[in-house]
């Protein structure tokens, strides 16, 4: 990287804003805040929620099947919502897009609230869990967050926007929001938990949730509009048609960038095989390694909890200061290679019947997920272009989004099976990665 070359670059590091059909940045890039904020409360908003979720479900009727309903119906309604929130960003800019899904975070959480409301009225009884009023409030607003929880892939473009044609800045930008999303991780349990043991319960870490959301919500009426109305493209063609045997020329209609187009792009495929592959190997780590560690390590929630402090702590140094070096070292080829390659060996300490050497590996983990991942959205960004921006990483949300969901009931289903040889499956996957790394990087793309 060069000397001075951060995201308190001045404007001259950034794209020409006329290009762009937007006013020219602060010198200090005030954009930011808002953006990494909307990363930080998306990934807060999740993880508030793991602490104290499953006994929540039981408490409103709910059996653990129920529990992995509710875990998925996030997941499944963000696989539905985002590519369309993407894609209405790419028309009507960020700007909006955003104020709308964090708002509906907002009031996805207040939605939450109300079922603490509401009486424990049983309506029926299925596998043995009992379904009540405040336990399907409790799947609505988990469904209403996802349809709207584009916001984090919209706030993907929009740095991806920013930094058009600057490929090192927007590494460190996507590092920096990686950093935000591992905060978050790291700091909602911690809340949910100081919160959870007032006298208030678990109504406190709801309402902070839903307060956090409100806050981030007024932060993005800060942000400036990036990019014009309309995708960036070459001018529409006019439609030709025959009107008793005249031809008529269409001028009213412009022609509109699709998805499929945008799946035309060089490597755009690749890289959403590449996102599901690595969606897929993580979601292997968070359904079998809880098991693992309170049936093989013996680990109780406070271990376990110390485990994911530490692990999500040094992510945040993985993902700031150690990849900022890592990128003025190497290309970002050799980049995410070893990160990579740090992660295949993660799940493979895993597997070892050691607490030490699971805590090797966690650092492993976050080394690997540090350099990989920031890595991976700026080459997913620098394929997709502006003029599809938007709709790329809408796709790569839900691309991911399914691979949660595939890896979660897999991983459930097989662990009593293989055992720790799910962590093998999810080393293949990285090593897979490797390997293609220099189809996904190739500079012609």
């Amino acid at each position: 990287m060069r000397e001075g070359l951060t995201l308190e670059a001045t404007s001259t590091a950034l794209p020409d804003p006329s290009v762009l059909g937007a006013p020219a940045p602060a010198a200090n890039t005030r954009w930011f805040a808002p953006i990494l904020a909307v990363q930080f409360i998306g990934t807060l908003g999740y993880s508030i929620a793991i602490p104290f979720l499953v006994f929540l479900v039981t408490d409103f009727g709910g059996a653990a099947w129920t529990f992995g309903f509710v875990g998925a119906t996030y997941s499944v309604c963000q696989l539905i919502g985002a590519p369309i929130l993407g894609r209405i960003s790419d028309r009507l800019g960020r700007r909006p897009v955003l104020l709308a899904s964090q708002g509906g975070t907002m009031l996805a959480w207040l939605l939450f609230l109300v079922a603490f409301a509401l009486p424990l009225r049983p309506l029926a009884t299925i596998a043995g869990a009992t379904i009540t009023v405040p336990l399907l409030v409790v799947f609505a607003a988990r469904a209403f967050d996802g349809l709207t929880g584009g916001n984090i892939s919209v706030a993907s473009a929009y740095v991806a926007d920013r930094t058009e044609g600057n490929p090192t800045l927007r590494r460190v930008a996507f590092g920096r929001m990686a950093m935000a999303a591992s905060l978050g991780f790291a700091i909602g349990p911690a809340i949910a938990g100081l919160l959870g043991a007032t006298r208030w319960g678990y109504v406190a870490p709801v309402a902070a949730a839903a307060v956090i959301s409100g806050i981030a919500t007024v932060l993005c009426l800060r942000l400036d509009e990036p990019r014009s109305r309309c995708a960036q493209g070459p001018p529409p063609q006019p439609t030709v048609t025959r009107v008793l045997g005249q031809q008529q020329l269409r001028c009213d209609r412009p022609a509109e960038p699709v998805p499929t187009a945008a799946l035309r792009r060089p490597l755009v495929v690749a890289l959403l095989v590449a996102t599901f592959v690595l969606f897929l190997s993580f979601n292997f780590f968070y359904v079998g390694f809880p098991v693992h560690a309170q049936q093989v390590l013996g680990w109780d929630a406070g271990a376990m909890g110390g485990f994911f402090a530490i692990m999500s702590g040094a992510m945040i140094v993985a993902q700031g200061p150690l990849l900022k070096a890592a990128t003025r070292a190497w290309s970002p080829a050799v980049v995410f290679a070893v990160g990579t390659a740090a992660l295949c060996a993660s799940f493979l300490a895993f597997s070892v019947p050691s607490t030490p050497v699971v805590f090797a590996g966690a650092l492993l983990f976050a080394v690997g997920n540090g350099l990989s991942w920031p890595t991976f959205q700026s080459r997913l960004a620098d394929v997709a272009g502006p003029e599809a921006q938007g709709a790329v990483q809408g796709m790569a949300t839900s691309v991911g989004a399914a691979a949660s969901i595939v890896g979660l009931v897999v991983g459930g289903i097989f662990y009593p099976v293989v055992g720790v040889g799910i962590f093998a499956v999810g080393a293949l996957g990285f090593a897979g990665l490797v390997l293609g790394t220099r189809r996904w990087f190739r500079v012609d793309a």
